[in-house]
This record gives C-alpha cells, structure tokens and sequence, in this order.
C-alpha cells in the first residue's frame, strides 16, 4: 500500500447540536478545538462521555436512538467534525467535490438525524461542509481517509476486547493478518485448508504478540512470567476468544487474565493498545479514554499517563477525567473543563498559559478540579489558614477549595484580569504591614486591593477582635505561643498585640535561648534584627501555634466569619 493511500484527515475540531445533554456546543465559537493530547475535565453526570461518543458516532458511522436527542425533543440532532486535510489529499478532494471544496485546510464532515413524518433517521447522513450529502462512492473514499478511531469506556470489561469482532481491540491487531490470509482465498480447495491456513497464520502471530504483552504488563507487574494466548478451533462463520493467559513466576501457574484484579485487565487493554501503535497498524487513530485513571493507583497512572503521551505522538488522544495526573499532563490549551446549567453542558476554558500558571504556582489541576481558589501572600499564611479551615469546617476537604500563595511583592505583578478568567471563585487575603493603630494602608496596597476589586475579585485583610492585624502571625495568642514553644523555654508575658512585628519577636526569644545554651554564640547577633527574624521559621512554629489555638479554643471569630463570607461567596458549604 502506498503511502499515499494511508494518508489520514487529522481531527482538529467538534460541533454539536441537540446530542444528549449538549444543546448547542460550543455557544462562542465555530468548534471546540481538540489537539495531539485533548483533556475533558468536570463532575460526574455534566456530559463528558458524550462529547467523546459524539467523536465516535461520526468516525465509526454509528447511530443513535430518539433518546440521545437533547431532552427528548423531536429536533434534529447534528454532530459536526473538523479535519485539517494533508496536501497530498487536497487535489483529489477537489477531483471528487469539484463545487464544495475549494483546496483550503479545513473541511467539515457532519451527521445529521432527522425526523420525517414521524420517524427518526437512526442511521443518519453525512454532510460535507454543511451542504454536500455523501453517499456511495464518495461516502466510503470520505470514511476511507477518515482516523480509526478507538473508545475504551470508563467501565470495560477485558473479556469484551478479547473476542474476535468488528469493534475489539484484538480483532484490529489480528485483522490485517487474516486479511492477508483471505488473499489467497480463491486458491485455496477446501475450507479446511483455508482453516488451517488461518490457524497457522494466527498462531505464528500470536507469538510475537505474547512477547509484546509479556513486556508491556512487566512494566506494571514484576512477578509477571510468561503470558499464553490459547487459539481454540476456528470456525470461519463465528466469532472465536482467544484466551488470555499469564503466569505468575511464584506460583506458575497460568491464571486467566479475567481471574486478575481490574487494574491489570485495563492496563492489559492498554497494552494492546501499545503494540497495535508500535505495528503501525493504520497509522492515523483517535483513542478516545474515558477516566483512564479508573482502577489504577497514582504510581500506575502515571505509567499510563506517559504511555498515552506515546500514543499522541503519532495519533489523537482525547480522554475525560476527574485525575489530578491526567489533568496536570495534559497541553493547557487543549483542557476543557464542563459544567452542566439547566441541563444543558457548557464550556469553561482558560484563556492563559501554562506559563501563566507556573508563575502563579499553580497547576492545571488547582484551575480546573477546585470549586474556589483563595490567594494568599505566602506559604505559611497557607498551611495557617487551612489548620484553621479545617477546624472550624469539618467538610472542609469536601468544599474543594486550593489556598495558593503567590508571594508578598510578587502579588502586586499579577494581572487580575487573567486571574478572573481563570476560575469564577476567587478571593485573595492579604497581610495589611500596619505598623500602628493610626496608619492606613500603603498607596501600593490601596492600589492593589482597588485592582482587584474593580474584576470582581474580593479583597480580605486578617483581622483579630474586629481590628486589621499586620501578619497573619499577629492572630497568635499567648497561651498557644508560650505552649508551642514550652520545651525551648519561651515564656511571653504579654499578648501580641495586632502591629507587633511578630516574627522578630519570636526570632529574638529563640535567638536569646541559643545565646544561654551555646558557649560559642556571638552574641552581637541579637541586635541583629535580621537575624532574629530568620531565627523564628514562619511554616515550622506557625504550624505549632496554629494547632495549640485550636486545643485551646482560641481560633479568631473574625477568621469563622472572614471564610464564612467566602464561602457564601463560592457558593460552596452551604
């Protein structure tokens, strides 16, 4: 076969109309864009599945039934693919559709349900560019340069792929041999010959597959010895199952593959899968995953999330998924998240880049998988704040919320703009640096909290007894303070009070106590401001303290209520 004749359209985009739960998708732009590794994000039951068995049913001609029309109305339900076509196919599109195709990148490939007196069209018809319908020879040259397309469904199970049929995994590794066999069809005297032949050539290749599969589930489990696949006697007018053996090396004993756990069933799809693209047998696919993360521990998803890398490399992979791996792996711009309104699925995407995010601190995972995010000034602001969070809210965890801290001047370079566009509930807490109770706020941090607000975004100081405190440090009380540090000998007389430079105070007690215990201290240092400060380490004894407020029952009301607000304002909690 030439290499002309494997030539592939690449799926570039989707459209869809009136298809289960999507209306019409996506409203503000002509198609959804899919690349080389395309991630669908979003809660259970907004639509995900849909959108990659959407992909399906115009690729592998499938139909649907009245049910999948959009809230079961008799309307006409339009699946809409966008393919950038290769150079070399662009003549002979033009040859074939010399009024509907101009030579230009893009062509749109549709399927169309429609009622007609009545009844529903459950097959559909295919439309090129909106308006040419394909049928006959230039229906079947249009699915001949079509992608194969491959879907593995959230819940699978592996017997389904291992029996010798039009849509298994195994018949498209086994296929093009028996298709080769059946070349020779017409010499051949006899079935039984024909029969013998097609063992011989199945039991030849089986072989070569064994070994693949003895590598490939290696990776995941060592004790894997050997894997048999055992060819019953065929019979050309049915379906025949192979049966798919392993061998542990401790027992070796040869175990159906269906008798082992689930996780080494889907990586066994996986695995053919892997020597299906290794063989290059047909060179363009879309694999579309539904949750690949389903049955797989976090080491072995990401095994999985790099084999999947493998496969965008030459081909498409679109998967849907609530995995924090899958999401951070995937190409920023090609990651969709869905959420589900009044029934119908919409589209929320991030108008950034990855370069964005890392400046941030953040990941993928924080803009897509969370409910809210609250920006905090440093990293010990957020391990104090959710000490505290999770305290006073025992569902904590639950309200899906990421504290991130984005640094003390650093966050006055961000762009609020693009912070709210990267998810809807966002709130930021700041350190006010009030040095007295008569000052107010430094112009830059009027400036800053101004910004912010004007995009929407709310803008918190800490605060202890109704007053705006200085730090977060400056919440701390004195019993938790003086028992935090009870075996190092810190014995506070006195409160902080809501303007103490916290850290330097804490810093000189510790300073003063290494003096007392080390003959060999300089004891210059403590006159040292910065020095003390460094003494005193914000994560390690802001932790301690936070936690003695807490057995103690000294948590400030004014924090309750500060997160209380926010989350009113996230509309989570409630």
């Amino acid at each position: 076969m030439s290499e002309k004749a494997d030539l592939k359209l690449k799926l570039v985009g989707i459209k869809v109309d009136n298809y289960r739960s999507y209306k019409k998708f996506p409203e503000e732009a002509d198609y959804l864009e899919l690349g080389q590794f395309t991630t669908f994000i979003g809660k259970n039951d907004v639509g995900k599945s849909n959108l990659l068995r959407a992909i399906e049913i115009v690729l592998d001609d499938k139909s649907i039934a009245p049910d999948d029309i959009h809230k079961g109305q008799r309307v006409t339900c339009e699946i809409t693919l966008f393919f950038e076509v290769p150079d070399e196919l662009k003549e002979k599109l033009k040859e074939k559709f010399p009024k509907d195709y101009n030579g230009g990148d893009i062509i749109s490939i549709s399927k169309k349900f429609e009622w007609s007196n009545g009844k529903f069209d459950s097959r559909g018809k295919y439309y090129l560019n909106f308006s040419k319908k394909l049928s006959g020879d230039n229906l079947k040259y249009i699915r001949s340069i079509f992608p194969k397309v491959l879907l593995i469904p959230a819940v699978k199970n592996v017997e389904d792929e291992l029996k010798f049929g039009r849509d298994t995994l195994i018949s498209k590794l086994l296929f093009p041999i028996i298709e080769k066999t059946s070349q020779n069809k017409a010499k051949t005297e006899t079935v039984a010959d024909l029969k013998q032949r097609l063992t011989e050539a199945i039991e030849r290749e089986t072989r070569s597959i064994r070994k693949d599969l003895k590598r490939e589930l290696s990776k995941m489990w060592s004790d894997i010895d050997d894997v048999t696949i055992e060819v019953p006697e065929l019979k050309l007018e049915k379906a025949f199952t192979p049966i798919i053996k392993v061998r542990d090396r401790y027992t070796k004993k040869e175990i159906p593959i269906t008798y082992r756990g689930s996780g080494m069933q889907r990586y066994f799809i996986l695995s053919l899968l892997e020597i299906y693209r290794e063989q290059k047998i047909g060179k363009g696919y879309v694999l579309l995953f539904e949750e690949p993360e389903i049955y797989l521990h976090v080491g072995a998803q990401k095994k999985l999330c790099n084999i999947l890398k493998d496969f965008a490399r030459e081909g498409q992979v679109i998967i849907s998924t609530h995995s924090s791996v899958f999401v951070n792996a995937g190409d920023l711009s090609k990651s969709y998240l869905l959420v589900k309104e009044n029934g119908e699925t919409k589209l929320r995407k991030f108008s950034g880049n990855r370069e964005i995010l890392e400046e941030l601190g953040m990941s993928p995972s924080d803009l897509f998988l969370t409910d809210g995010i609250i920006f905090v000034e440093g990293p010990s602001d957020r391990e104090i704040l959710e000490i505290f969070a999770k305290n006073l809210f025992p569902n904590w965890d639950e309200y899906n919320i990421a504290v991130i801290p984005i640094g003390g001047s650093n966050i006055g370079h961000q762009d609020p703009e693009i912070l709210a566009k990267i998810n809807p509930n966002i709130a930021v807490i700041l350190d006010s640096d009030l040095k007295n109770e008569g000052s107010a706020l430094s112009p830059k941090k009027e400036e800053l909290k101004k910004k912010f607000e004007n995009y929407g975004i709310p803008v918190h100081f800490w605060k202890k007894n109704g007053k705006i405190v200085r730090t977060v440090e400056n919440l701390f009380t004195l019993n938790a303070i003086n028992e935090a540090f009870v075996n190092a000998g810190i014995n506070l007389s006195s409160e902080i009070g809501p303007y103490d430079d916290v850290p330097f105070i804490l810093g000189r007690e510790l300073a003063k106590i290494r003096a007392m215990k080390d003959p060999y201290f300089d004891s210059s240092k403590l006159s040292d401001d910065e020095f003390c400060r460094k003494m005193y380490d914000k994560i390690k004894h802001g932790k301690k303290i936070a936690k003695k407020m807490i057995e103690l029952g000294e948590v400030p009301t004014d924090v309750k209520g500060l997160l209380e607000d926010i989350l009113e304002r996230f509309k989570v909690g409630s």
